[in-house]
């Protein structure tokens, strides 16, 4: 058993610290892992809310009492690439649930600062029409 230790993990919106047994697989506390995702560990499966998703394999998912980030990302419709050896993982939405996004045309939510340096998010515009503009220098 390898000792647990402080790692990182990189999702859409931010770099979040958590501990980890990191060796051949990534494993956390299910604590952890709630904390991380929302989804919680219960005898039915990893559950959020009153929606549960089943676990059929779980001694791959639950190792010891400890969940692994790569095999339960996959049950609760996320993607996760894992590098025990350096302590870093990231985690991020499916590509079906990407590619859903970009059936509907549903931007995810997403805050900038403007010329002046204030914050502006996406929501501030209350499902009005926006037209975003990308330029760069390079």
């Amino acid at each position: 058993m390898t000792a647990i230790r402080p790692a990182t993990v990189i999702n859409d919106t931010e770099h979040v610290e958590v501990q980890a047994e990191l060796g051949a697989r990534w494993l956390m506390q299910p604590a952890a892992f709630e904390a991380l995702t929302g989804w919680t560990l219960k005898p039915e499966g990893m559950c959020r809310g009153d929606v549960c998703a089943p676990i059929y394999h779980r001694n791959k998912v639950i190792v010891d009492g400890l969940v692994d980030l790569q095999e339960a990302a996959s049950i609760i419709g996320l993607s996760a690439v894992t590098d025990p050896e350096r302590g870093v993982a990231a985690l991020a939405a499916s590509a079906p649930s990407r590619a859903q996004e970009m059936i509907t045309l549903q931007a995810p939510d997403f805050t900038l600062s403007n010329l002046a340096g204030e914050p502006v998010s996406l929501h501030d515009f209350n499902r009005r029409k926006v037209l975003l503009l990308a330029w760069s220098s390079w």
